[in-house]
């Protein structure tokens, strides 16, 4: 009988992993708004997203075809975190692999012709770093609990945006959440560097929501636009949709 009471005891003090209205009672409006729509009240914190891309790219705004793209994705939220591998299809059997990460603050940038010749590689540049840290902010509607992570605050734009700052590891980036008056998530924002010279300058970078679906209990993007906005004009460089989303497992290469 002791043993069951002290068992009894135990369970009662268990933590659950479900994310509460009362843990984001702090937040801005909007996030609150945009956290209940989606389904995060109640359902488990996420602690790392699988994905698949199928989509489309340009690599220079005078690009004239699009090239078609296959990526998979996995991003962590303990510590924050993201690896992506795309293949592109260049023409004529010609493949060109690219792999994208943000490990320990830093990020990694590695390119290959047929997935076996080198043709550029960065790492370990301080505007890289920033603008990777970035990324990851930009795409928290996959893993949406992290709104609460320590590394990242909120300020309140108006009544349907806001601003979320991350600090981590000696960088720091902010993005800005854009929503509509039903609380679904329009579109994210950042300043970030599109390339890594001495004289690059930031330049803002958008990703625009064209569709949501109802994954595993969580509303979240699966076709999106990503667009730089250059002196000229737009320059929509990555369409894609994304499937085989799965949370907290992982999925395909990088299992």
């Amino acid at each position: 009988m002791e043993n069951k009471e002290k068992a009894g005891k135990k369970k009662g003090r268990a933590i659950s992993n479900k994310l509460t209205a009362d843990m984001i009672s702090s937040l801005p409006t909007c996030i609150k708004g945009w956290l209940s729509e989606i389904g995060a009240i109640g359902h488990e914190q996420i602690n790392l997203v699988s994905l698949k891309q199928s989509g489309v790219m340009k690599l220079k705004p005078e690009q004239k075809r699009w090239t078609v793209s296959e990526a998979e994705q996995i991003s962590h939220t303990d510590p924050p975190a993201f690896r992506w591998i795309v293949k592109l299809k260049m023409g004529k059997g010609l493949v060109v692999t690219g792999k994208d990460s943000f490990l320990e603050g830093k990020a990694g940038m590695h390119i290959k012709l047929a997935g076996i010749i080198p043709i550029s590689k960065t790492v370990d540049d301080e505007k890289t770093n920033e603008s990777a840290l970035q990324r990851y902010l930009m795409e928290l509607a996959w893993y949406p609990s992290a709104v609460l992570s320590p590394f990242i605050s909120w300020e309140e734009v108006d009544a349907h945006s806001a601003t979320a700052t991350m600090n981590f590891e000696g960088l720091k980036g902010s993005v800005t959440y854009f929503f509509n008056e039903q609380n679904e998530l329009l579109k994210v924002e950042a300043w970030r560097y599109k390339d890594s010279g001495e004289d690059a300058r930031p330049l803002l970078c958008v990703g625009t929501v064209k569709k949501q679906r109802k994954v595993g209990g969580l509303t979240v993007p699966v076709k999106m636009e990503i667009s730089w906005m250059l002196e000229e004009g737009p320059f929509t460089w990555y369409r894609f949709d994304v499937h085989d989303i799965r949370f907290n497992s992982i999925n395909g290469r990088f299992s």
